[in-house]
C-alpha cells in the first residue's frame, strides 16, 4: 500500500507528463514551471502561473484560483479538469485520473481520514442551537429539496448575525446524499426575485475542494448576487455598490448599504454590464479585494465603465469588505462616500 505523499512523489518524478496530459504549454525554469492560468478564463500572462517542484506547490498569481482548489498537486488537477469539462471534480476523480495517465494501481494507495478543522467544536455548537430552525429548501430553478439549517452555522463562526443570514436566507445542508452536503447554500434570485435560479454552496470543511460550487448548469455570467433586493434602493439612490463576493454584501448590510451587489468573482461580464447600463444608476462604489486581482478588476472596470458611470473607488485597508469590522466600514469606508448614495 502507499499513501497520498508516495503518490504525490510518482507524479512529480513524471510532472511533465502529468502537465502535457491536462494540455498545459509551459517553461521550466530551475525549480519552477511557469505558464497561463490553466483555470481561469482569459489568462495570457505566460507566468501567471508557477508551480514550485522542490514545495510541490502551485499559485495563480493573478486571480488566486489555489484559493478555490487547494495549492497541493491535486488541486491542480481538480482545478483544470474541472475547468475543461465545465462540471466540479472532486479529489477523488482527480486521484482516479492520476492512476489512469501515470499506471497507478487505485487500489493499492490509501487514503488518510483528514482532520477536522481547528473550530469544528465550535460549529458543531452552533449547529446543535440551531437544529430548531432544520427545514426543507427548495430549489425553484431545479426541483432540488435540500435539507437545510437556518441560519448557517458556518457563518455564524465567521462573525456574521443570525439576522443578516436570516435575510439573506443562508443555511448549511445537512443531508448526505446531496452534492452540497456540508456546504453551506447561498441562494441566487432572478432579477425581481420571484425565483431562486441556483445557489452557491460554499464548503464548511477546510479540506474540501472547490471552495465554491454552484448548481449544475447555471450560468453566472448572467446575474449580479442581490440585484432584486438592491435595485430599489439603487434607483432612488442612482448609486449601486459593486463587490467580489457574497459575504461582502452581507457586511455592507450590516452597516446599512441595502443596495450592494457582487458579480461571482474579479471582474464584470458583458451581460451584467448590460444589466447595470439598463438600470437608472449613473454612480458605481467599486469595493473589489484590496489584492493585485482586486487592482486588476478596478482597472478594468475604470476602462470599460468609466465614461458611462461616476466611479467611486474608495480606499481600502483590509483585504475585503467581507472581513472588515461594521464599525470600521461606517469610520473608514463610507465616510469617504456620503450618505446620499446609500440606504
Amino acid at each position: 500500500m502507499m499513501d497520498l505523499k508516495k503518490v504525490k512523489s510518482i507524479i512529480f518524478k513524471d510532472i511533465e507528463l502529468v502537465l502535457s496530459n491536462l494540455d498545459m504549454s509551459y517553461e521550466i525554469l530551475g525549480d519552477n514551471i511557469y505558464s497561463t492560468c490553466p483555470i481561469h478564463e482569459g489568462s495570457d500572462n505566460c507566468r501567471a502561473f508557477s508551480l514550485s517542484k522542490d514545495k510541490r506547490i502551485w499559485t495563480c498569481w493573478t486571480r488566486g484560483c489555489q484559493e478555490d482548489y487547494g495549492n497541493d498537486i491535486f488541486g491542480l488537477i481538480q482545478g483544470v479538469l474541472s475547468q475543461s469539462t465545465g462540471e466540479p471534480v472532486g479529489f477523488k476523480e482527480a486521484l482516479l485520473w492520476v492512476c489512469k495517465v501515470l499506471n497507478i494501481d487505485s487500489h493499492d494507495i490509501k487514503v488518510e481520514k483528514v482532520e477536522e478543522p481547528d473550530d469544528f467544536v465550535k460549529l458543531v455548537n452552533i449547529f446543535r442551537n440551531n437544529t430548531e430552525h432544520q427545514n426543507n429548501k427548495l430549489s425553484e430553478s431545479t426541483g432540488v429539496r435540500y435539507n437545510v439549517i437556518h441560519p448557517s452555522p458556518y457563518f455564524q463562526t465567521r462573525g456574521f448575525a443570525e439576522s443578516t443570514l436570516l435575510h439573506f436566507e443562508v443555511g448549511d445542508c445537512v443531508d448526505k446524499s446531496s452534492p452540497m452536503h456540508n456546504r453551506s447554500l447561498i441562494p441566487i434570485h432572478n432579477d425581481d426575485g420571484s425565483e431562486i435560479v441556483a445557489h452557491i454552496g460554499r464548503t464548511t470543511k477546510h479540506y474540501m475542494k472547490p471552495k465554491f460550487l454552484f448548481t449544475k448548469g447555471f450560468d453566472k455570467r448572467m446575474f449580479l448576487y442581490n440585484y432584486h433586493r438592491a435595485i430599489d434602493v439603487a434607483t432612488s439612490t442612482s448609486c449601486l455598490f459593486v463587490t467580489e463576493g457574497q459575504g461582502d454584501v452581507w457586511r455592507l448590510y450590516e452597516a446599512g448599504v441595502n443596495n450592494a451587489v457582487s458579480i461571482f468573482g474579479k471582474t464584470l461580464t458583458e451581460q451584467q454590464i448590460h444589466k447595470l447600463t439598463s438600470s437608472e444608476v449613473t454612480t458605481l462604489v467599486v469595493l473589489t479585494d484590496n489584492d493585485q486581482a482586486g487592482r486588476e478588476a478596478k482597472t478594468d472596470i475604470q476602462r470599460r465603465l468609466g465614461r458611462m458611470f461616476n466611479l467611486i473607488f474608495p480606499r481600502m485597508t483590509s483585504k475585503d469588505i467581507g472581513d472588515m469590522p461594521v464599525e470600521l466600514i461606517e469610520s473608514k469606508i463610507l465616510t469617504q462616500i456620503g450618505g446620499n448614495l446609500y440606504g
